[in-house]
């Protein structure tokens, strides 16, 4: 007996002293008023991504389980900021829904740090909505103001206890890189807001930007800032390539991503292209490979495999995914199902989409040229709910034909993630059985729209 109540203490002891594994997640609840519900992204360049469903009651509570500690970009609606996660932590946030940056306030850990993000993202999302006040300004007020945003910005920062120095080194460099974007964008936005297309700014404003290195990784990573400005110089770069090379703009944007030279900057842009652009590529295969050939990033490499298995469901014969009782403008409720028996043509789109509203005259043309035959034209706009008078007025004034639904909630909506949707306008053919023929097709301003119909026979 005495041999066994040692061998109980024993035990008890090394549990009692057994070093506990660190959490590997990050406990993250809100409550966010004024929504009728919906889903909560969050997301990282290092290939994190989660979607939580927030209730009716506009209350969520999930689990994540980050790969590192770090900043990740959190998206409701039109809010959009990123907080600071570190594992272990539990985090909380309250928000309204129709004033999302104003309204914004953390708790539970690290709550200075990230009501301090909050902060900054409320004060750039002010700068942004007041445009002109913000740059319809002579060079040395626009110079004094995004000075002056930099300076409070610091010192916002410098007041939060116990921030981590490199956290604080970065969001330094991050701030200033806040300054630069806003600099780098005065000269269009000067030109746009006072009418005069033709303005330069003094040849000493961007020097600044043009000698900006655009190889810090570990910048890039964290400053959203200082991504756009780096994405910006590779755009500049592929149109150089698209314009004095000829190249199609595919290859165009390849070559210059294949400059880069710091690998994190190149395997994030390789990722952010695929992410993006595979449920709308032609040849989802060969874009696989070439990027499985271009990137070393395992992280990203494993989530593109995932997005291209996904995208399966949606090959040419799969069953379409289905909406249910979208708005018609003609008056009721219309669902996918209430289509069959014909080929349906489907246009997902905009009023404020100046790429949808450019193919207007051509799907109008098209639709007069195959009126009464086996086919049904249908366009989806995904305009949210508050802008229903627009969506109407647009159909009126332009005199849309064809079947005109809108989204239960704009592009927060099953059908659109469903078909994996990025951009607009985005087509999609279905034949008469409600089975995808084109989840992508050709646009009515491609010839190659009225070949696929002639191959049909519709």
């Amino acid at each position: 007996m005495k041999k066994y109540t040692t061998l109980v203490i024993a035990l008890l002891v090394l549990w009692g002293c057994k070093k506990e594994e660190p959490a590997n997640y990050v406990i993250l609840s809100g409550n966010i008023s004024n929504t009728k519900g919906g889903e909560l992204k969050i997301t990282s360049l290092n290939g994190f991504s989660k979607t939580i469903n927030v209730m009716d009651t506009g209350t969520f509570n999930d689990t994540l389980y980050i790969p590192e500690d770090g900043l990740y970009n959190l998206h409701y609606e039109q809010g959009r900021m990123a907080p600071y996660l570190v594992k272990g932590a539990t985090i909380h946030f309250d928000a309204d829904a129709k004033k999302f940056y104003e309204t914004l306030k953390f708790s539970g850990d690290n709550t200075e740090l990230n009501n301090y993000y909050a902060y900054k993202a409320n004060k750039d999302y002010n700068f942004m909505m007041n445009r002109a006040a913000s740059y319809n300004v002579e060079e040395s007020t626009f110079e004094a103001k995004i000075k002056d945003l930099q300076i409070d910005l610091e010192n916002k920062l410098k007041a939060v206890k116990d921030i981590p120095e490199d956290i604080q080194a970065k969001e330094l460099r991050a701030i200033n890189y806040g300054r630069l974007a806003k600099k780098k964008g005065y000269e269009r936005m000067y030109g746009y807001l006072s009418k005069n297309r033709e303005f330069k700014a003094s040849s000493n404003f961007n020097k600044e930007i043009t000698d900006l290195s655009l190889d810090n990784g570990e910048d890039y990573m964290y400053s959203s800032d200082y991504q756009s400005i780096v994405e910006s110089g590779i755009r500049s770069r592929a149109y150089e390539f698209y314009q004095k090379d000829s190249l199609p703009y595919p290859e165009a944007q390849a070559k210059a991503l294949s400059e880069i030279k710091n690998e994190i900057i190149k395997n994030a842009e390789l990722y952010k292209n695929i992410s993006m652009g595979l449920s709308m590529s032609k040849d989802k295969d060969k874009d696989l490979q070439e990027f499985l050939k271009a990137s070393t990033n395992q992280s990203h490499i494993a989530s593109v495999k995932e997005i291209f298995e996904s995208l399966k469901l949606l090959d040419s014969g799969q069953p379409s995914p289905k909406f249910v009782d979208y708005e018609n403008y003609a008056g009721g409720k219309t669902s996918l199902d209430d289509l069959k028996g014909k080929y349906v043509y489907i246009d997902v789109w905009a009023t404020w989409c100046g790429p949808c509203k450019y193919e207007i005259p051509f799907l109008k043309t098209v639709e007069e040229k195959y009126h009464g035959k086996n086919i049904q034209f249908v366009s989806i706009s995904t305009d949210k709910q508050k802008d229903k008078d627009k969506w109407k007025k647009m159909i009126e004034d332009e005199e849309l034909g064809g079947i005109q639904l809108i989204t239960d909630n704009d592009f927060n909506t099953k059908f659109i993630s469903d078909y994996k949707i990025m951009g607009i306008p985005q087509f999609i053919l279905l034949d008469p059985e409600g089975k995808i023929v084109k989840a992508n097709a050709p646009r009515p301003s491609d010839e190659k729209l009225i070949e696929l119909f002639n191959d049909l026979g519709v």
